[in-house]
């Protein structure tokens, strides 16, 4: 489905003509809270594989950007991250030519392994009409579209209010327009966006009801306004 011409969702990514993006993958998750007592297993990277595998079996591009948030940790890396974000890169270079990493606010010390890894580590991607970045800050200069990722967007409906499902959002901001994407970790579904508040510079403190919901499921689904959703639950 396609969130605004020539920019298609595939499940929980958006393809720009040769061009895959997701972001907030987490990486590390699990061992940060086994650190903090709480007993999780590890099964982040291979879900994260395994959903991969099934979207590169139905797009063909030669660049993936990840928009921020490889990693969980802030001020280091992690033994457990370092080994499972070069296992992940090592595994998509197979399968693309270029991986370039968009800096999230968890990126601090990602250096050492994209330069390693011959990757490159940049601020914000522009291609086109388009300016990807993490969103956790805003930058000078960003064109008609931009895309962002750092609030983990997710809902829920009324009949299931305990069950919540990614989705994208898409918007106005400044005369631009916003696209916000779901987090592509499998530690925590995300954010309610009708129940919580938003932590970056563009949707903090921002009325969304006109935004728009696309859920991701078994398959994609317009779901009209976030308005739509919050009349529901009352």
């Amino acid at each position: 489905m396609e969130i605004i011409p020539g920019l298609e969702i595939v499940d929980l990514t958006l393809k720009y003509k040769d061009t895959l993006i997701l972001g907030d993958l987490q990486l590390g998750y699990e061992q940060s809270l086994n650190n903090r007592g709480f007993l999780l297993p590890s099964f982040n990277l291979n879900a994260i594989i395994e959903r991969l595998e099934k979207i590169f079996a139905k797009v063909k591009v030669k660049r993936v950007v990840v928009n921020g948030d490889v990693k969980h940790e802030f001020g280091k890396i992690l033994r457990k991250e370092w080994k499972e974000t070069t296992e992940l890169f090592e595994w998509m270079l197979k399968r693309v030519k270029e991986i370039i990493i968009v800096k999230g606010n968890h990126d601090v010390i990602l250096g050492p392994i994209a330069e390693k890894m011959n990757i490159q580590l940049v601020e914000y991607y522009q291609i086109d009409d388009l300016t990807i970045l993490h969103g956790h800050k805003i930058i000078a200069k960003m064109t008609k579209i931009i895309i962002v990722g750092h609030e983990h967007p997710a809902v829920s409906f009324p009949e299931k209010p305990y069950e919540k499902f990614k989705c994208f959002l898409k918007g106005e901001w400044n005369g631009h327009i916003l696209i916000v994407m779901p987090s592509f970790n499998f530690v925590s579904e995300g954010t309610d966006i009708t129940k919580s508040e938003f932590l970056g510079p563009f949707l903090k403190d921002r009325n969304i009801d006109s935004f728009e919901v696309f859920v991701v499921d078994d398959k994609v689904y317009r779901f009209g306004k976030v308005e739509d959703i919050t009349t529901l639950e009352k």
